[in-house]
């Protein structure tokens, strides 16, 4: 069985690339044309009926939304490459809530802060930005960085050792501070991102 990777370059689909790349499996990495928009061709609707990177085809099964593809890589290839718990217990169970975490509210309170609160290259207009958003995410996103910290006060990683779970929330972070998130209140969270993004399948992701 082989698997392709639908995506393009600074997407979401970065993400996927970089576990593909932590797990070592051979994968075939399909660009997208988003100018032709050919990720509204029936073609690719057929494997993501909503016209959005990343897809991944593995074998006969079709995975859209980069969370779900990368709990699908941790449970079907993680655990053999030592980037995912085995069934059961509570490092399974730390590493589907780290990731789910990532993927649905620190990224949802961070890009919200970005857009509303920060002036960088994808925020809002700022006669369009809302104070009171910004302000709102800025304190639900502080609380966010908090629990990472306290997570990371005692260990190198979220799980201890890097794991997929490491993948899903880095590369949330990765994304802020190249718009100028500032972590100097969070420091172990601001190396534990430091070290993750140092790691040579990042880059090559990239």
């Amino acid at each position: 069985m082989s698997i392709e990777l639908y995506s393009w370059p600074r997407s979401s689909g970065t993400r996927v690339a970089w576990a593909l790349e932590e797990l070592g499996i051979p994968y075939k990495y399909v660009e997208l044309d988003r100018e032709n928009k050919e990720h509204l061709s029936p073609k690719y609707l057929a494997v993501n009926p909503h016209g959005k990177v990343p897809a991944l085809v593995d074998g006969d099964q079709r995975f859209f939304e980069s969370a779900a593809i990368l709990l699908h890589l941790g449970a079907k290839y993680g655990a053999e490459k030592k980037l995912w718990p085995g069934a059961g217990g509570q490092a399974q169970a730390d590493a589907l809530c780290w990731t789910v975490w990532a993927m649905t509210e620190l990224i949802s309170y961070m890009m919200q802060y970005l857009y509303h609160g920060l002036d960088t290259p994808i925020s809002y207009r700022p006669e369009d930005r809302s104070r009171t958003c910004a302000e709102y995410n800025r304190t639900q996103l502080e609380r966010m960085l908090g629990a990472l910290e306290t997570r990371l006060s005692d260990r190198d990683h979220l799980l201890g050792a890097f794991s997929l779970a490491d993948v899903a929330a880095a590369s949330v972070l990765a994304l802020g501070t190249r718009f100028g998130l500032g972590l100097e209140r969070h420091p172990r969270a601001a190396a534990w991102c430091k070290r993750c993004t140092e790691r040579p399948a990042f880059k090559r992701a990239r």
